[in-house]
């Protein structure tokens, strides 16, 4: 799965968390949600590096 549609599906996830939450009992899923930001932080910090190495190779 490419690294786009990777953070396309977490984005979904978070989504999901996010219609989930009840008034109570539920900080499980807010430390899920920050996992999952966390991972897309990672996944696009990953993007930005191959587009870098990629420009830098067409120089």
């Amino acid at each position: 799965m490419t690294p786009l549609k990777q953070i396309e599906a977490l984005k979904k996830t978070i989504k999901y968390f996010c219609s989930q939450i009840g008034p109570h009992d539920c900080g499980w899923m807010y430390t899920t949600i920050d996992g999952l930001k966390h991972r897309i932080k990672i996944l696009r910090k990953e993007i930005r590096a191959q587009v870098r190495r990629v420009s830098k190779r067409k120089k």
